[in-house]
């Protein structure tokens, strides 16, 4: 894993073809309430994703804007709508939006709004793939949401993504990532005939420790997850609602949308999982499959 500074957490200085993204995943325990919020980031340009799942509707948002001139402060990776800012490195973000959300598959538009502050319950860990990096942390995010008269308001599980660098899209056929905040984050890709494999987990002493060679594998309705070089247990997990949709392009490019179209490379299926532990007890994590269209 690499090292990460403080201002690793704020926007970098961007080279041509280079991209960052902020992206926090999050669900209420019953799966419920669950979403994700998202900026990415060119030289010029910011692409914001808002898709929350409320009210047993799904609904989104999305919209590219040019980079303001004068440039936002360092802490700063806000789109037009979706707000998104460091309150402390690796500790605190707060994520605001307001504006109209339209339901998938062509329903209504309803005008939504969210204050939501994201508290990190553990320290970062940070994935290399050439120049990119990607940083991964657990935490809540704590606040409200609303979409026209129905609103909620608590704590959301949640973790988040901070990656930046030359996006190596392309290279997988599909992946596969697991999430349990508190308990592991693993990551599966498939390139051809290999698997590249990253993550970590708690072990029984208290204290993180690297995948070596975890496997998934289909389990009855849902799959299965161990590492027994690393003296990582099989743990069980199915989906616990239907999952958000995305469709992901070359670099920069992606969409939220419950069909494809041309110029798509991936589809992306998100959403809140039910873990089953080896000692039979269930906690609610994440999920998110993405396999290679063509």
């Amino acid at each position: 894993m690499i090292t990460l500074t403080i201002t690793d957490d704020y926007r970098h200085n961007l080279k041509p073809g280079e991209h960052e993204a902020l992206y926090f995943l999050f669900t209420s325990p019953d799966g419920q309430v669950h979403g994700f919020l998202r900026t990415l980031l060119d030289r010029d340009a910011v692409l914001e994703l808002v898709a929350l799942h409320f009210g047993g509707r799904t609904w989104v948002h999305q919209q590219r804007t040019a980079l303001p001139d004068p440039p936002l402060p360092a802490s700063d990776a806000s789109g037009a709508a979706l707000n998104v800012t460091c309150l402390e490195p690796w500790q605190g973000w707060q994520c605001r939006f307001q504006a109209t959300l339209q339901e998938v598959g062509g329903g209504s538009a309803l005008q939504a709004g969210l204050d939501l502050t994201f508290a990190a319950t553990d320290e970062p860990a940070c994935y290399g793939y050439g120049s990119y990096q990607q940083a991964q942390q657990d935490g809540w995010l704590t606040g409200h949401l609303s979409i026209g008269p129905e609103t909620w308001e608590g704590k959301l599980l949640c973790y988040r993504d901070h990656s930046w660098g030359q996006r190596p899209m392309g290279a997988a056929s599909a992946w596969t990532i697991t999430c349990l905040p508190g308990r592991f984050y693993v990551a599966v890709v498939e390139m051809g005939s290999q698997v590249l494999s990253f993550g970590r987990f708690l072990t029984s002493a208290g204290r993180f420790v690297p995948v070596r060679a975890p496997q998934i594998s289909t389990a009855g309705e849902g799959w299965s997850i161990e590492d027994p070089q690393a003296g990582f247990d099989r743990w069980l997990f199915q989906r616990l609602a239907p999952p958000l949709v995305a469709y992901l392009g070359l670099a920069g490019h992606e969409d939220l949308r419950d069909t494809p179209q041309p110029g798509d490379l991936y589809r992306d299926d998100i959403g809140p999982a039910l873990f089953t532990a080896p000692d039979g007890s269930k906690i609610t994590g994440f999920l998110d499959q993405a396999r290679r269209l063509k």
